[in-house]
């Protein structure tokens, strides 16, 4: 029987148990292998229908090799011809360290701190768990491919929300700040796709208010949205990855930025890294997508910089800096 809504399994979580799955299987694992044991999508198998699941694998295979990760593919000789018997398995052998690398025991003491201290920080008690389950199967604690599971960091409380609806075609609810406005408005989305775009967040959803399309900047949601149960809305086959950083990229050719910055200074240094520019010029110019939200960010700088242009962007600096040293209007 299919597992409950209440038992899905958090992307990084089945991402996680997924490659070490692969990892540790000698001869590789087909697709059913995987769908019926694999922590993530046993849950929520169905031995009669599982079209949900395999999009959901394609998904994670596309995600799995953004990281950097060969997954490869095989066809044992007495299964030749039998698409849904290919084996898929990662190869710890792309992973080892080479021969020649060595490491003191000053740094191996170094490299195990961080190791742990990484995943302390990163990894859920359920991928813990999984490492813990893997190891008993004769994988090394040590194995370099662990790192391949990453924990993305964001200050946007949204994130893992919008994550988890991506992941589930799942309707959420929240408060959304538009720019020039004072008080939030309740939104009610289907999330798409969500992108980063030179340092902040966005997510491109169905607005099913409006019934149409609209792109959020998560910095800009306020409250932690909350999903609307037993209601999913599931989405299209479409690139709205694509279609979400073409829209961001029309946008910051729109608007455009200009800043002059001291000489050696931090804000030359992170701003230049951040818009992807020569970290030796001192006047920049970038494109951006909120106007409001880059004002806050460089009044951060202090006297380290000048904006030269749009004015409104000037206007903005200004009026934060006369609110830091007169908070009160006295």
């Amino acid at each position: 029987m299919a597992g409950k809504a209440g038992s899905r399994v958090k992307k990084e979580d089945r991402l996680f148990s997924l490659i070490l799955a692969l990892v540790s299987s000698r001869e590789g694992l087909t697709k059913t292998d995987i769908l019926r044991s694999v922590r993530g999508y046993a849950e929520i198998y169905d031995f009669s229908a599982n079209s949900a699941l395999d999009k959901m694998f394609e998904r994670d295979k596309e995600e799995i090799r953004a990281m950097g990760v060969v997954i490869d593919t095989l066809e044992l000789p007495e299964e030749e011809g039998q698409t849904h018997n290919i084996r898929y398995s990662i190869s710890r052998k792309n992973y080892d360290f080479p021969e020649d690398v060595t490491f003191t025991s000053d740094e191996m003491t170094l490299i195990n701190l961080a190791a742990t201290a990484w995943r302390e920080a990163s990894l859920s008690a359920e991928s813990r768990h999984a490492l813990t389950k893997i190891k008993s199967l004769g994988i090394s604690a040590n194995d370099p491919l662990i790192g391949v599971a990453p924990h993305i960091r964001t200050n946007d409380k949204a994130f893992a929300a919008i994550e988890e609806a991506l992941d589930g075609e799942l309707i959420l609810t929240f408060n959304y700040l538009k720019p020039g406005m004072s008080k939030p408005q309740l939104r009610t989305v289907a999330p798409l796709a969500m992108l980063q775009w030179k340092g902040l967040w966005y997510v491109l959803a169905h607005d099913l208010d409006v019934d149409a399309q609209r792109t959020f900047l998560l910095r800009r949601i306020v409250s932690n949205p909350n999903r609307i149960p037993q209601k999913t809305f599931p989405r299209p086959e479409a690139s709205y990855a694509k279609q979400l950083e073409l829209e961001l990229i029309e946008l910051t050719k729109i608007n455009k930025a200009v800043i002059e910055v001291q000489p050696g200074s931090d804000a030359q240094l992170r701003i230049a890294s951040e818009q992807a520019i020569s970290p030796e010029l001192t006047t920049l110019t970038f494109g951006y997508s909120d106007l409001e939200i880059l004002a806050d960010d460089l009044v951060k700088f202090g006297d380290q910089l000048k904006v030269v242009s749009p004015p409104e962007l000037t206007s903005a600096v200004i009026s934060r800096f006369e609110s830091m040293l007169n908070p009160k209007g006295q």
